[in-house]
Parts: C-alpha cells; sequence; structure tokens
C-alpha cells in the first residue's frame, strides 16, 4: 500500500534517480548526441559536397559538349573551304592547260594544214600531167 506522506526512502530513490540521470546525461547522453549531430553534419556535408561536385561534372560535361560542337563546326567549315579552294584550283588548272592544250592543237593542225598543202601542190601537178597523158593514149590525141 501507499504511504501518505512518503518516507525517506522515497525521497532518496527520487534523488539517487535525479543523480544518476545528471551524470548519465554529461558521461553518455550529451557525447552521444554530440558525436551523432557531427556525423549528421559530416554526413550531410558529404552529401551536399557530392551534389555539388556531380552538378559541376554535369556542368563542365554541357560546356565541353557545347566547345566540341563549335570545334567540329569550326573544322567542318575549315574542311568545306579548303575543299572549295582545292576546287577552285582545279579548275584554274584545268581551263590553263585545256587553254594551252587547245592553243597547241590549233597550231599542230596550221602546221599539218600548211604541210598537207605543200605536199598537195606537186601532186596536183603530177596528177594533171598523169591525167592528160592518160587522156591522150586512150583518146589517141592530145587533150
Amino acid at each position: 500500500m501507499i504511504k501518505l506522506p512518503p518516507d525517506i526512502t522515497f525521497l532518496i530513490q527520487i534523488v539517487s534517480f535525479l543523480v544518476f540521470w545528471g551524470l548519465m546525461r554529461a558521461i553518455l547522453f550529451k557525447p552521444v548526441q554530440e558525436a551523432l549531430a557531427k556525423r549528421g553534419v559530416h554526413t550531410t556535408g558529404a552529401s551536399e559536397r557530392a551534389t555539388e561536385l556531380l552538378a559541376d561534372a554535369e556542368r563542365l560535361q554541357a560546356e565541353a559538349a557545347v566547345k566540341l560542337a563549335a570545334a567540329r563546326d569550326r573544322g567542318t567549315a575549315a574542311a568545306t573551304e579548303i575543299k572549295k579552294s582545292a576546287e577552285r584550283d582545279e579548275h584554274a588548272i584545268l581551263e590553263r592547260f585545256a587553254t594551252e592544250a587547245t592553243a597547241l592543237l590549233e597550231k599542230e593542225r596550221a602546221v599539218t594544214a600548211a604541210q598537207v598543202e605543200e605536199v598537195k601542190a606537186p601532186l596536183r601537178a603530177d596528177a594533171e600531167a598523169l591525167a592528160d597523158e592518160v587522156v591522150a593514149q586512150v583518146l589517141g590525141r592530145a587533150a
């Protein structure tokens, strides 16, 4: 049964509990809570740092992709310009050699025509003399 007013042992138990609670709080509870708080801060800080690093990596990757695309575009433009320049050079060279070949061909045609005429002139005279001789022999008189 409960005695009222409580005797001294009850008060000693309450004081003992409060002393024990104070000692446990100072020796165990506070250090454990501080360690857990530090661990939480450290874990949260590391997690936030990892998130920041991932964001930085994504940003750097995006920048690299943009720079790579720009470099690729510049390379394509340069290659196109080089190709166009080479085609212009090729066209100029072909045109020059075509002109030279045409001039050489015309020169050789003129030389050949002159040589043909030079050779034909005596042959014409010989052909006419031969024709007159054949006519004379066939007809028995001079043509």
